[in-house]
């Protein structure tokens, strides 16, 4: 699982860089794409506004900065949950992953 994860993260790397010195407009479509249908499927399911405590305009403005970071460091890192871990390690993992955006742009 380890390797498999890895060698879809290389590719990924080396395809939107390959992308990216070809024709930088088809890659902001590719990215921009692939954002919009994440985001689309966040407001359809009612899990776009995040867990911290802003509601309003500025909360969906939070909202949108933190999936959007979360997104990006999530497809573009290498370290993913096993498919035999458990609810709780999974929980921890993406805990994690929410504090490395969270430090970030902080």
């Amino acid at each position: 699982m380890t390797a498999i994860s890895a060698l879809h993260n290389i590719s990924r790397s080396v395809g939107c860089a390959m992308m990216m010195t070809g024709d930088k407009t088809l890659f902001v479509w590719l990215i921009g794409g692939e954002l919009t249908v994440h985001f689309m499927i966040k407001i359809v399911r009612g899990d776009f506004l995040c867990f911290f405590p802003v509601e309003g305009p500025f909360g969906y403005l939070m909202s949108f900065i933190w999936h959007l970071m979360t997104k990006v460091i999530g497809d573009f890192r290498s370290v993913r949950a096993k498919q035999n871990d458990d609810a709780k390690r999974a929980a921890i993992h993406k805990l994690i992953l929410n504090f490395v955006a969270a430090d970030v742009w902080l």
